[in-house]
C-alpha cells in the first residue's frame, strides 16, 4: 500500500505527539519539525507509510538523543492490558463461541495504537478494550478457521505493546501447530519488542519467539533478517496484526490474514470498509 496525500498530516501529528511526550525544548522541536517537513517534501510516494515513518522516527530519536521515546507509554499500556486480561478472560472462555470472542479481543487490542490515536488516554484505551466483546467482526471467519485447522506452521506478526497481551486469547486456539510469534527488531512508536512479548507471556505459548530484525512500524521484508524472511516464506499461514503490517504486506502473495481495526480513512478506503471496523481480512493481491 503506497503513501497517500492524506498520510502527510498524520506524519506531522506523530512528530508533534512524540515531541510533546519527550518534553523536547522549543529549539529542538523547531529543528526536528523543519527536518521532518523537509523529508516529507522529497519523499517517495511509492513506498508504504511505515517505511516513511521509520525514517521520521529514526530522525526524532537521534535528535532527541532518546533511543525509545515511547518506553514509558508502552509500560503504561502493558500494565493496563495485564490488569484487564484476567478480568476479561472468563467472559472469553465462557462465551457461546470462544474462538469468536478470542478474535474480538485480539482485534480490540489493536486500538492501543499511539501512531494513529495520537492523544490516546488510559481511560480511552480501557474503554476500547472493555467494549471488545461487543464488536462485530467483518470477514470470512469460516475460511479463516479452516485455514487455521489445516495449517502446520503459523507465523503470527504482533503489533503494539499492550495489544500483544490480548493476542494470547487467539494463540490458545493455535496450539495444535508450530507457531512463530514475531515482534519488531528495534524501538519504533509503541510497537512491541521482545521484552514486551516476554512480559505478556507470549514466549510460553508459542514454539518460537523472534524479532524481525527491523525497526519499521510494519513488516518491510527487504529490511528484515534472513531468519525472519525464511520463516515468512515457509509458513503455511501468516496472521498479521494491525495497520502497519497491512500497509507493508497488503500486496504480498503469501497466505496472509490481516487482523486489525481500521483506524484511519486511508486504510479503510484501501480495504473497502468503514472506519472503525474490526476485520479479519484476506486481501487478494492484484
Amino acid at each position: 500500500m503506497d503513501i497517500q496525500l492524506e498520510c502527510l498530516p498524520c506524519f506531522v501529528k506523530q512528530t508533534l505527539s512524540v515531541l510533546k511526550m519527550v518534553e523536547a525544548e522549543e529549539s529542538t522541536r523547531e529543528t526536528i519539525m523543519r527536518q521532518v517537513l523537509s523529508t516529507l517534501g522529497s519523499m517517495d510516494y511509492n513506498q508504504s507509510p511505515p517505511q516513511q515513518a521509520q525514517q521520521i522516527h529514526a530522525l526524532i530519536r537521534e535528535l532527541c538523543n532518546n533511543p525509545d521515546p515511547y518506553a514509558a507509554q508502552k509500560r503504561v499500556d502493558m500494565d493496563l492490558a495485564l490488569q484487564l486480561y484476567p478480568i476479561i478472560a472468563p467472559d472469553v472462555e465462557n462465551a457461546e463461541d470462544p474462538f469468536y470472542a478470542a478474535l474480538q479481543m485480539a482485534i480490540a487490542g489493536n486500538s492501543l495504537d499511539h501512531g494513529v490515536y495520537h492523544d490516546l488516554s488510559s481511560a480511552q484505551a480501557r474503554a476500547f478494550l472493555e467494549q471488545g466483546l461487543h464488536s462485530t467482526i467483518v470477514g470470512d471467519l469460516s475460511q479463516f478457521r479452516a485455514e487455521i485447522e489445516a495449517a502446520e506452521s503459523i507465523l503470527y506478526l504482533g503489533d503494539n505493546a499492550g495489544e500483544i497481551v490480548f493476542d494470547r486469547f487467539l494463540l490458545q486456539h493455535l496450539q495444535h501447530c508450530n507457531i512463530t510469534y514475531a515482534v519488531r527488531g528495534g524501538a519504533i512508536l509503541n510497537d512491541a519488542l521482545l521484552a514486551d512479548a516476554k512480559d505478556a507471556g507470549i514466549d510460553k505459548m508459542v514454539t518460537r519467539l523472534i524479532d524481525n530484525g527491523d525497526d519499521s512500524p510494519g513488516t518491510v521484508l527487504s529490511r528484515c533478517s534472513s531468519e525472519f524472511q525464511q520463516i515468512f516464506a515457509a509458513a503455511d499461514l501468516i496472521i498479521a496484526k494491525g495497520q502497519g503490517n497491512y500497509e507493508t504486506l497488503s500486496e504480498h502473495s503469501a497466505n496472509i490474514y490481516f487482523l486489525l481495526k481500521a483506524k484511519c480513512p486511508v486504510v479503510a478506503n484501501h480495504i473497502g470498509c468503514e472506519v472503525g471496523a474490526a476485520l479479519v481480512y484476506r486481501r487478494q493481491p492484484n
